[in-house]
């Protein structure tokens, strides 16, 4: 989460010189005044993505191929599915190979709006799971495997000056994603304590549901992995100057 994904979390390697064994000439460098900053921006964030696979130590950025997430828990509680999860060792894998399609920059009211493409995002993790489908009871503790093709994400940074020493960052007070996969995929192992049988038709019952199962769970799956990303994000926001993210000159 994936998912990913914490895109735009990365526009300050872009025009960060100096980052631990990073230089300025490994990346695109884009500025505010610039007529062009959106398509400059939206084709450097993916750049440095793909970049940063290995992570940052000194800004505490995580490697982002996979990601790694400690925990979520996600909750449905009401319609067709209703289903209590709670996920540990996530590994969110795919990220670094994603594409933006959109990028708005509106920094005057420090507000950052992208849509991305994500080719394959898996999410694979420790979990517990009790609830039921339809009329399906489900519960199982094992290993999930749920794999999104395709994935559209729709991000939406909503930020707020803080001035420290100043200087001028941009601190991230809400980060809002929509995922629109074209196709999931679910696997859970280990499901009912080990049946095979009750397991692999629930497995088989499942992706012939996905879209269902998907769309019920989504709106928790958002809600979670976005303040993952809001966090990440402001791992190198609270840190780096707003000046030295977006260029003045």
């Amino acid at each position: 989460m994936p998912i990913r994904c914490a895109l735009v979390c990365f526009l300050s390697i872009v025009s960060t010189p100096n980052i631990s064994m990073i230089t300025a000439e490994d990346f695109t460098r884009c500025r505010q005044k610039d007529s062009k900053l959106n398509e400059c921006l939206k084709m450097a964030v993916p750049d440095a993505l793909r970049r940063m696979k290995k992570g940052i130590p000194s800004l505490s950025v995580p490697p982002m191929e996979p990601l790694h997430v400690n925990s979520i828990n996600v909750d449905s509680g009401s319609g067709p599915v209703v289903i209590t999860q709670m996920y540990k060792n996530i590994k969110l894998h795919g990220l670094t190979n994603t594409l933006l399609t959109l990028y708005k920059a509106d920094l005057k009211n420090y507000r950052l709006r992208t849509d991305s493409i994500t080719p394959k995002m898996e999410f694979i993790a420790d979990y517990i799971m009790r609830g039921r489908i339809l009329l399906l009871p489900i519960q199982g503790k094992g290993v999930a495997n749920i794999t999104m093709v395709n994935l559209v994400v729709k991000h939406d940074l909503i930020g707020e000056p803080v001035v420290r020493d100043g200087e001028t960052y941009m601190h991230i007070k809400d980060y809002r994603v929509k995922f629109i996969p074209q196709k999931v995929v679910l696997y859970f192992s280990n499901l009912f304590n080990g049946d095979k049988v009750l397991g692999d038709n629930m497995n088989e019952f499942l992706n012939s549901n996905s879209d269902l199962v998907f769309n019920e769970l989504k709106e928790s799956y958002e809600k979670s992995l976005s303040s993952v990303f809001q966090n990440v994000t402001n791992e190198i926001f609270d840190r780096v100057p707003m000046n030295k993210i977006f260029l003045e000159e």
